[in-house]
């Protein structure tokens, strides 16, 4: 048997690397394109009944050729190439090869030399409950890299998927087309900690630099520091000018302060209905602890007006006021800080100055060109005005930052749904379900990345358009606001009026959804003369 699992291992690896699914996943949609569009054309065109059966079964044999054809080749920005075999190893023993017995082969374009992925850190501490600090230490190094100028560095969402540690750093540097990799762990025991990092070469597994860091709590920001420097010096041939880090500058005063801001930043991330209540508690404790902590400030700014653009905080409640407070705190104790930009654009656009949060997120996008956040809450605050091509343009700029990131491609394609520009629609869609199913796959208890899936499949018309990956969601996630608000989004694409208003009904239950929001979404305006759905539009009203 562990015969049989190993083979089985390694021969999904090896499909995994020589890019078959993807070309599988590619082929289905552009077929299922083909069989729609033949669908709707064959017939007004007089063709013949059995012309479509004819096209699925030719289809079905370039699947076939087109498995076959991705197993041997690969297609790479330079162009078209064999791929290269593994090594024919036995019991450790490999067999030697005289060159002539060998076919010259293409050499595969290789990695930018100044390249790096940052895999998150493993939790060595005792209790094994430091997983929000594992996770905000390497963001915060791979933040500060990201802003090196001539440096590339894979996005967070692509390189922490690789956290469990199976794969090898070769298996990472070609997946991530990177030529370093950095890795390390932390063990935390009260006000100690004990880093331990190593960069690693892709290409052969060689260390190009590792150390120890065993300090207090309060050098965090330090060693982050020194790890951002070595990560540069190891790749400094491809770099030019000297390079500065300051992550101590915005350091809190109190560590546990910063221990709750990444405890308050992992909550929001995971975008659950639980997660999300929780977030302004965590960054509310953070201010307890360090009044003048202006990240914390502008953290809960946006939690709060995330639970208020869903309803799941009353702004009359006092959520609003407390939301604008925190974004002006944020700014009175660091005016250049562009997080506390997109808190007051974010506060003021749930207070309905929409001039105004359009001139605080530009200004945010200017401090900070590669701050994911900038874009995505203004696109957000574009479509939820109408302003469909600007929210597609915003939605885009925030895929680029961070390009392993689904859901603002999701986003963008409705925007460009809504705005009736049918062509960007569905390039960004394929893009789109790529990334998604992609995430779905790695990561299958996120509900999130399931039901964009189906929601984008369903705006192709591929697969079973989505039926399965939304059921799923719905699983496992049966009573969260967000899932149903999209299974709602789903059937009524799909033109299942009443089963999509069931959801929507469950969804606002409790008072919870943006009004701004559903109004514009393209994806219900099917349901617009629906009494029940003007039924719940008149609820949201209130």
């Amino acid at each position: 048997m562990p015969d049989i699992a190993a083979r089985l291992r390694t021969t999904f690896s090896e499909f995994r690397r020589r890019r078959v699914f993807r070309v599988a996943v590619v082929y289905a949609v552009v077929g299922w394109l083909l069989v729609q569009v033949a669908d709707a054309t064959f017939e007004p065109l007089g063709l013949p009944q059995w012309a479509p059966r004819l096209l699925i079964v030719l289809l079905l044999l370039g699947f076939v050729l087109a498995m076959a054809l991705a197993w041997i080749y690969d297609i790479q920005p330079h162009g078209i190439e064999r791929t290269p075999a593994l090594p024919d190893a036995r019991d450790g023993d490999t067999p030697s090869r005289r060159a002539s017995d060998l076919a010259p082969q293409p050499v595969a374009l290789p990695p930018p030399d100044a390249s790096v992925a940052i895999l998150p850190f493993s939790d060595m501490s005792e209790a094994g409950d430091q997983d929000y600090f594992c996770d905000g230490l390497a963001e915060e190094i791979l933040n500060a890299l990201a802003k090196v100028r001539g440096l590339h560095v894979a996005s967070r969402t692509a390189s922490f998927r690789f956290r469990d540690g199976t794969a090898t750093p070769s298996d990472i540097g070609r997946e991530l087309h990177v030529a370093a990799i950095m890795e390390g762990s932390v063990r935390k025991s009260g006000d100690r900690v004990r880093v331990t990092a190593q960069l690693v070469n892709a290409s052969n597994g060689y260390h190009l630099w590792s150390e120890n860091f065993d300090r207090n709590l309060e050098d965090i920001f330090e060693i982050q520091e020194e790890i951002a420097r070595n990560v540069v010096n190891a790749v400094r041939p491809a770099l030019q000018a000297p390079v500065a880090f300051d992550l101590q500058k915005r350091a809190p005063r109190d560590m546990r302060a910063y221990e709750f801001y990444l405890r308050g930043r992992q909550a929001s991330a995971r975008m659950t209905e639980i997660t999300m209540k929780q977030a302004p508690t965590m960054f509310r404790r953070a201010i307890e602890l360090d009044p003048e902590y202006g990240q914390a400030y502008a953290g809960l700014s946006d939690s709060l007006c995330e639970l208020m653009l869903w309803r799941m905080a009353d702004p009359k409640g006092g959520a609003l006021v407390e939301a604008r407070d925190a974004a002006h705190k944020a700014l009175e104790l660091d005016p250049d800080l562009a997080e506390a930009h997109v808190a007051k654009g974010h506060s003021l656009m749930i207070a309905g100055d929409h001039d105004g949060a359009t001139e605080a997120f530009e200004h945010a996008i200017t401090l900070d060109p590669e701050l994911y956040v900038a874009y995505y809450f203004y696109g957000r605050h574009c479509f939820t005005q109408g302003n469909y091509p600007r929210a597609v343009d915003l939605f885009v700029a925030a895929h680029r930052v961070q390009p392993d990131e689904f859901q603002a491609l999701a986003l963008a394609v409705n925007a460009a749904d809504a705005a009736g520009d049918d062509d960007r629609k569905k390039k960004l869609a394929i893009e789109g379900l790529a990334c998604a199913s992609h995430q779905a796959q790695i990561d299958p208890e996120n509900a999130r990345a399931h039901y964009m899936t189906a929601g984008l499949m369903q705006h192709l018309r591929v697969g079973d358009h989505g039926h399965s990956e939304m059921e799923y969601a719905l699983r496992i996630r049966p009573n969260d606001f967000d899932v149903l608000y999209n299974g709602a989004c789903f059937h009524a694409l799909d033109g299942d009026g009443e089963k999509a208003i069931d959801l929507l009904e469950r969804a606002v239950q409790h008072g919870e959804g943006s009004l701004e929001w559903i109004e514009h979404d393209s994806d219900l305006w099917v349901l617009r003369g629906n009494p029940r759905f003007q039924a719940i539009v008149a609820r949201l009203q209130k």
